[in-house]
């Protein structure tokens, strides 16, 4: 593991910061290939966005990409987190403070098991629409829903809002395939919006934003699940009760467009 701080490791700014207090902040998490951040444009437009909602100030996109990049040096597959979270000691939680640290962690990429299949989470998604699409630093949610599938057979779960829609994975987003054409679930009240869901936009799929259902999902004939760092995995059934079909084109073509951001 190499990482970088953008402030002095002291006891008091380490442990009183509001990162580690309170969760004040946003993170990414980032796949570095070859001395390159392929989607790196997407994830700092996600964090500006985020960070501007969040009234903290927005750290220079040129000189963390050198951090994160002078960190690196072969060009093998890493992974990267980047943290930026809320300047101010001061305890409370109430501030006035816009000004922003950040650090970087970055440690080998490890291949994983595609998930082929998945369960549901017994884990409900709070409503927050101020915080709905953010990548923020609380993720107690996901932590329990995690801790959920110890011992059971499942890598990942689906999760449902309070209305039995589904919203995402444990740590992906999902997309139904109906008749050749791409679904993902709103995120508006909860959720992550997730990078590889707007690479997926600006490959030029048509991705449409809709309320799904739980009980609609054996309507759809596939189901995908993606995010940044593992791109789109086929999902093959639910609970081995729900099954869906695996020989699809789009997937395929989404899949193979997938490989190049290794060679980029």
């Amino acid at each position: 593991m190499k990482f970088y701080s953008s402030f002095p490791l002291t006891p008091e700014n380490c442990l009183s910061n509001r990162a580690i207090s309170y969760g004040d902040g946003l993170f990414e998490t980032m796949l570095v290939s070859q001395k390159n951040l392929p989607l790196w444009d997407l994830h700092f437009k996600r964090l500006e966005s985020g960070l501007d909602r969040l009234n903290m100030d927005i750290p220079l996109k040129s000189l963390i990409k050198y951090k994160i990049l002078s960190l690196i040096d072969d060009e093998n597959c890493y992974v990267v987190k980047l943290v930026i979270f809320r300047d101010d000691l001061k305890r409370g939680y109430g501030t006035e403070s816009s000004k922003t640290h950040y650090y970087i962690v970055v440690n080998n990429y490890k291949d994983q098991l595609e998930n082929q299949s998945l369960t549901v989470s017994s884990v409900i998604l709070s409503h927050q629409k101020q915080l709905a699409g953010l990548k923020h630093l609380n993720r107690m949610e996901q932590v329990l829903a995690a801790k959920a599938l110890k011992g059971s057979n499942y890598r990942d779960a689906i999760m449902l809002d309070h209305k039995n829609n589904v919203i995402e994975t444990t740590k992906k987003n999902i997309v139904m395939i109906k008749n050749n054409k791409l679904y993902t679930a709103k995120l508006n009240k909860c959720g992550v919006y997730g990078v590889a869901l707007r690479w997926l936009q600006l490959q030029g799929f048509d991705l449409k934003w809709k309320k799904i259902e739980f009980k609609s999902l054996q309507k759809y004939d596939g189901m995908m699940v993606c995010n940044s760092i593992q791109g789109f995995n086929s999902i093959a059934h639910i609970d081995n009760i729900i099954e869906y079909k695996q020989q699809l084109s789009i997937v395929e073509d989404i899949q193979n467009q997938w490989k190049e951001i290794r060679r980029i």
